[in-house]
């Protein structure tokens, strides 16, 4: 009689654990460091928004030869601007606003140093004041939004 061969295809059951084991392990040891990633890229990407919004006011003020009114609050961590038609420095009906941006609850705005949380930005893409607007996460990170006066450029440091 013929031996029958057996073929052993696959694995055992204490070899499964250990790749299991393995596994888990590495996902403890990432965990914390994937929660700073996610922190970190969240607040450059708010502090790449906000800058954004504040360049698009800037380039509807010159395209349009009009004065552009950018308001934030640091209470509500809200921003928007709006288009001042008629130069009276508030929104009226007929002037165009743009959406009401709303940071995460895990980022603020903390601070400023402009003279009050409007900025106007003139015909020419220009402001009267230069200043910063601080954005903090969880992790106690900062981006700071600056804007220069005179030219109205906005850059994130």
């Amino acid at each position: 009689m013929r031996a029958m061969k057996r073929i052993n295809a696959g694995f055992t059951l204490t070899e499964l654990m250990i790749v299991i084991s393995i596994i888990g392990l590495i996902a403890v040891l990432a965990l914390p460091n994937y929660g700073r990633f996610v922190a970190t890229w969240r607040l450059n990407g708010e502090a790449q928004q906000f800058a954004t919004t504040l360049r698009t006011a800037r380039s509807s003020a010159v395209m349009k030869n009009i004065d552009v009114i950018f308001t934030f609050d640091t209470d509500a961590s809200t921003y928007f601007y709006f288009e001042d038609t008629n130069e009276d420095g508030g929104h009226d009906a007929g002037e165009y606003m743009s959406a009401l941006y709303t940071l995460p609850e895990s980022i603020k705005i903390t601070a400023f140093t402009l003279s009050n949380p409007t900025l106007t930005f003139g015909s020419k893409g220009n402001t009267r004041e230069s200043g910063t607007i601080t954005l903090l996460n969880v992790l106690s990170n900062t981006k700071d939004i600056r804007i220069y006066g005179g030219t109205g450029n906005v850059t994130i440091d």
